[in-house]
């Protein structure tokens, strides 16, 4: 009996309750071919700041809902990834591992990809690497359709640099999770 294909959207530093299903499928791929979507989790993360919830959104070159995910381009016009890395680095300087995980991101935002799958697997493989996970990835490039699950959030909590401010926020970006936790991040998965 084959199994299942569990394809999933390359998303942008996912948020944990996304990587926990990814972690957890079976038979679990990326699909690059199927159709982008504008204003999605491909090309935007969430982190928590000083001030609450920060979207960071990577510019895009003229990508329409036609484009395949495997065909869009990031613009450099503006120093957004200069502009992200700075803002990551004021929410999580202060978190317990930041200084011992930031440089596994830090290239990410330093390098110039030119597609934003290449950025988006890069990341991913950045975050899996930090919580112990493999990072084989299965990359399909045709059509198909990705699983339109709802991503359960966790109502589980950790420690949060702003939690005092601004109490728990739970499904943000898995960079909250491996620059608050550390090692301990593994465990949720």
């Amino acid at each position: 009996m084959e199994s299942q294909l569990n394809a999933f959207p390359l998303y942008c530093l996912p948020s944990l309750s996304f990587l926990r299903a990814f972690t957890e499928a079976d038979n679990a791929q990326f699909t690059l071919g199927e159709k982008f979507e504008k204003q999605s989790n491909r090309s935007r993360f969430t982190i928590a700041g000083p001030n609450g919830l920060q979207r960071l959104s990577l510019p895009l070159v003229h990508a329409s809902c036609h484009s395949a995910m495997c065909d869009v381009q990031l613009d450099y016009a503006q120093p957004w990834n200069i502009k992200h890395w700075r803002s990551i680095e004021t929410a999580y300087n202060k978190a317990p591992f930041f200084e011992y995980y930031a440089h596994h991101f830090e290239s990410l935002f330093k390098n110039h990809y030119f597609l934003l799958a290449d950025w988006n697997l890069e990341a991913l493989k950045s975050c899996l690497k930090c919580i112990k996970q493999p990072d084989d990835l299965s990359l399909n490039f045709n059509k198909c359709q990705t699983n339109q699950t709802q991503f359960t959030i966790n109502s589980e909590t950790y420690n949060q640099v702003f939690i005092e401010k601004s109490g728990f926020i739970a499904n943000l970006s898995i960079l909250d999770l491996i620059f608050n936790e550390g090692p301990m991040a593994k465990d949720y998965f």
